[in-house]
């Protein structure tokens, strides 16, 4: 095989520049395609940062109301006679009531 022509070797260099302007169509199509889907990703991690920032905000809120309530209800029920109490100090009233009853009156 002899050497080809130039007329021949310039229509396959131009089948090649071709080729390779095609490739390069292609890939800057996907590289836009993925700057996009970048951006869209970047929107979401800043959307479920500041929601992650939010929930901890509001358990910080969360656990400081039940502790509060935890302590409110603890001081409401120290102030408070229980019913057992209630009845084992009915039940001495009774007890010193009938021992001074007893000890006044006459046998």
């Amino acid at each position: 095989m002899g050497e080809e022509s130039t007329p021949v070797q310039l229509t396959r260099m131009e089948g090649k520049i071709d080729l390779l302007t095609y490739k390069l169509t292609s890939l800057d199509s996907r590289v836009e395609k993925h700057d996009q889907e970048i951006g869209v990703l970047k929107v979401d991690s800043q959307r479920l940062s500041e929601q992650a920032v939010a929930r901890d905000a509001t358990a910080v809120a969360l656990a400081a109301a039940l502790k509060e309530a935890e302590t409110s209800r603890r001081e409401k029920s120290e102030q408070t006679w229980t019913p057992f109490q209630r009845g084992i100090a009915l039940i001495g009233g009774l007890v010193t009531l009938a021992a001074l009853v007893s000890f006044f009156l006459p046998a």
